[in-house]
C-alpha cells in the first residue's frame, strides 16, 4: 500500500534525519514533484524533486526507490537508483546501494564503499562568491586647443 503525504508519525530511519513524508514502495508518480518538508522515497517518481527556494530539506532515496530525473534540495540521501542530476545544496551521501547516473552538483559529499556513481561530481562552494576585482571608471577626454 502506498502512501503520499504527511504520515501521523513522523518516519525515522537516518540518524538526525526525520520525515515526514513518505512515497509509499507501491506508489508512482508522473512529474515534478515540488516539496517544503524533508521527503523519503520507497517508491517511484519519473520527474524532477524540487525543493522550495531557501528550504532546508532533505531527500532520501530509499533502497527501493527510484527518481528518473533532477533531484534538487538542501541534502540528498540515496540509497536507491537514480537515472537523472543531483543538485545538493548543503551534501549529498551515496550509500553502499545506491546506483547513482548523473552529474552531482554538491556542496559536501560522502560515498560508501559499493555505491555505484557514472557521471560527473562538480564541487560548488558554500559560501557565496567573492565579487570580481571592482572597476575603476575612469574617462579619456582630449582638450587639444
Amino acid at each position: 500500500m502506498g502512501l503520499l503525504g504527511k504520515s501521523k508519525k513522523m518516519i525515522q530511519d537516518i540518524p538526525g534525519e526525520s520525515f515526514e513524508t513518505l512515497i509509499g514502495s507501491s506508489t508512482q508518480i508522473y512529474g515534478r514533484l515540488v516539496i517544503s518538508d524533508s521527503v523519503r522515497i520507497d517508491g517511484e517518481i519519473q520527474g524532477s524533486i524540487e525543493a522550495q527556494p531557501n528550504s532546508e530539506v532533505t531527500v532520501h532515496i530509499a533502497h527501493d526507490g527510484t527518481v528518473i530525473g533532477d533531484l534538487h534540495a538542501h541534502r540528498i540521501l540515496v540509497n536507491g537508483k537514480i537515472d537523472g542530476n543531483i543538485y545538493a545544496k548543503e551534501r549529498c551521501d551515496l550509500f553502499e546501494t545506491s546506483r547513482v547516473r548523473g552529474d552531482i552538483h554538491y556542496g559536501l559529499i560522502g560515498i560508501e564503499h559499493g555505491a555505484e556513481f557514472y557521471g560527473e561530481m562538480l564541487k560548488k562552494s558554500l559560501l557565496p562568491s567573492p565579487d570580481p576585482d571592482p572597476v575603476t571608471d575612469f574617462s579619456l577626454s582630449s582638450d587639444a586647443q
